[in-house]
């Protein structure tokens, strides 16, 4: 590693921004009252695991590719925190989350480009003393993610979404009265691949979910 006194400090302002992730607890989890929920890190460790049992018998798969953007995809959120789809509706004190929580989730126009913006300040600003080829790995495999228009990205992108309902499935063991349908609904819709979907059913056999 050949890199000088700056260079190394701005790594270690980079490790510290991103260590914030390790504190950002689910907010979904937090919403729907789990208790001791999960970190965006714990969740994103994971994703990544998924990503390389997954990804490494797909030989037209960019498999370090696709375990970087399942490292990265919620790096942002270190900084801008966790945003969800019933955010808005929350606020609302005549809202009733039981309701809100069995809905499909869905972010209105104006919030997913406030969330969009917010993300990308935060990615700028973490990766923003980096070294010109860091920053535009960590920036730009990001960008790759947001987009989901590479197979890496399309994967990456199911899997997140397999993985927060197996956390679903496991919470609901430990509370059973755990309102996770809104989660079932995004998966259902989002699995598209037929291998995950298998997994998908997988899941569901393992924690008797139907």
């Amino acid at each position: 590693m050949s890199l000088n006194d700056d260079e190394l400090q701005s790594l270690a302002r980079f490790f510290n921004l991103a260590g914030g992730l390790k504190s950002v607890a689910r907010q979904g989890w937090v919403d729907r009252g789990v208790r001791d929920p999960e970190s965006v890190a714990d969740h994103s460790w994971r994703l990544a695991l998924m990503t390389l049992v997954v990804g490494v018998r797909d030989p037209d798969l960019d498999l370090e590719r696709a375990l970087l953007l399942a490292l990265l995809h919620d790096l942002p959120e270190a900084l801008a925190g966790d945003v969800t789809p019933f955010d808005d509706r929350l606020r609302d004190p005549q809202s009733d989350p039981d309701e809100l929580f069995r809905e499909l989730p869905e972010y209105s126009e104006s919030a997913e480009q406030a969330k969009a913006d917010a993300e990308d300040r935060a990615m700028r600003e973490l990766t923003g003393t980096l070294p010109d080829d860091l920053r535009s790995l960590v920036y730009d495999a990001w960008r790759e993610y947001e987009a989901g228009d590479s197979p890496e990205a399309r994967l990456v992108r199911q899997l997140d979404k397999l993985e927060t309902w197996f956390q679903a499935l496991e919470y609901r063991q430990i509370q059973p009265d755990l309102i996770i349908e809104s989660f079932s609904y995004g998966v259902e819709r989002d699995v598209q691949a037929p291998e995950l979907a298998r997994l998908l059913e997988a899941m569901n056999q393992l924690y008797g979910s139907d």
